[in-house]
């Protein structure tokens, strides 16, 4: 199907009406380069501009595509379309007035797009249009393949491949490391069901998406090691192997906030999980201090009355001004009405919050010294949008302490903090299971075995 104004057609009169504009071309914005990405939970489009400049979405039925109009911009010279992938089966471009761009792209299916964001590059602005949905045929996971990682001398790997009764590295289908397992018996918990008598993932069922937000990125690098290593490198490491792991569990599919190097508001992250259906929602960061001895990993949750400790306050002023290093504008929410607003759509959350943030860090006390026994909390700006899940910001290890910085950049390490984060995930959504899920399936044939527990078990009375 032809589009007048399209390239491949352009008549005279079109050709002469650009002539006529060149001198208002020579300030108009430009489009240099698109590209289209998918990975396991979606399509991602990004139109990469010099400048920043109004656009306008416009979705069309029969058959499904998304035209988006940049008055005031042009083609770079060259430009060259990217490929069918995902949820895209075309890109075309147009003018369909004079001085407007159209970019045009035709959707394999019936979907709605994410909300769009104009993210800040260093070479320019970025438009991101993402569409959920699995693309089993073309997806290209961001992370790397799920293969077992080789024996690691490191002491804290080693205590994370050690069986717990919900420890995931003890999982066949998610173990962080090789060797046998410790032929010590487990004690008898009676509303565990065995392995081999496991519901496995049926049709109909859902699974939980895990949203895994990696802080910072993009011109925002977060804090600096004395070695040299970025946060922002750090946290999108340790997210992708948690995204690995998460992908390998039955039952969950992990969504990244980011996969690449790119700066995203921190109002839209979380945004972003809520349109992809996120049933958790996890922003992974790397803690700096100026004691370079201060170690151990912390989780927080939202609190929108005051911060739970000194420290808390201000690492959620330092998180939160990262929309300034970005380039974005911080929004301050200190009168009564917003506040009592934000309480409110959050007050049914934060208990689920409190709960999975509880598990992830005993997932995390496993495999090496906390630096906060519980979780803390403060008014983190990433965590505000988040009220449709229980939502946590991990504090993985401090990055400004030279011992930490080097584990932080170790594959062996992001291997272990991965696996212990999952075990708090694990142990959250059993304990918790939401209807419709494997979880939630694994529960209920659970029932009967804790039913027949104390005839099996010599243990009188109710639990």
């Amino acid at each position: 199907m032809r589009f007048p104004g399209l390239r491949h057609s352009i008549c005279p009169l079109a050709v002469w009406l650009v002539a006529a504009l060149a001198p208002r071309a020579a300030n108009a914005s430009e489009i240099k380069q698109l590209r289209i990405e998918t990975s396991a939970t979606g399509t991602r489009a990004e139109l990469h501009l010099d400048k920043a400049g109004p656009y306008r979405l416009i979705p069309l039925a029969n058959p499904e595509r998304l035209a988006v109009d940049f008055p005031g911009t042009q083609l770079a010279h060259g430009l060259a379309l990217p490929a069918s992938a995902g949820m895209v089966k075309g890109v075309r471009t147009g003018q369909p007035v004079p001085g407007t761009v159209r970019v045009v792209f035709d959707l394999a299916a019936k979907v709605q797009a994410i909300p769009t964001t104009l993210e800040t590059t260093a070479s320019g602005y970025t438009l991101v249009l993402e569409w959920p949905g699995d693309n089993p045929a073309t997806a290209k996971v961001a992370v790397v393949p799920a293969t077992p990682p080789p024996p690691s001398p490191d002491p804290i790997a080693e205590i994370a491949r050690k069986p717990a009764p919900a420890l995931v590295a003890a999982d066949p289908h998610a173990s962080t490391g090789a060797g046998p397992a410790v032929p010590t018996p487990a004690p008898a918990l009676p509303a565990v069901v065995p392995r081999a008598a496991r519901p496995a993932l049926q049709p109909g069922m859902r699974p939980l998406v895990v949203a895994i937000d990696a802080g910072h990125g993009g011109q925002d690098p977060g804090a600096h090691g004395l070695n040299g290593a970025r946060e922002k490198d750090v946290t999108l490491a340790i997210a992708r192997e948690l995204a690995r792991q998460v992908n390998a569990t039955p039952g969950l599919r992990a969504y990244l906030t980011r996969d690449t190097d790119v700066f995203i508001p921190l109002e839209y992250r979380a945004r972003r999980a809520s349109a992809n259906k996120a049933d958790i929602f996890l922003s992974i960061h790397a803690d700096a201090a100026e004691n370079r001895s201060a170690r151990g990993s912390s989780v927080y949750v939202l609190s929108t009355r005051g911060a739970s400790s000194q420290r808390a306050r201000w690492l959620a002023d330092k998180e939160n001004a990262a929309d300034v290093i970005g380039g974005g504008r911080v929004r301050v929410s200190d009168n009564t009405l917003t506040s009592v607003l934000l309480d409110l759509t959050q007050s049914g959350n934060m208990k689920a919050s409190e709960d999975a943030a509880d598990h992830v860090l005993g997932g995390l006390k496993r495999v090496g010294n906390n630096h906060k026994p519980d979780i803390e909390r403060a008014n983190f700006a990433v965590l505000r949008t988040s009220d449709k899940m229980p939502a946590m910001l991990v504090e993985t290890a401090f990055i400004s302490n030279p011992d930490e910085e080097k584990r932080l950049t170790d594959p062996a390490f992001q291997r272990t903090l991965a696996a212990a984060i999952l075990d708090g995930i694990d142990t959250y959504f059993s304990r918790q299971p939401p209807p419709g899920t494997l979880y939630a399936a694994r529960a209920q044939a659970a029932q009967p075995a804790a039913a027949d527990a104390p005839a099996r078990t010599g243990i009188g009375g109710s639990r």
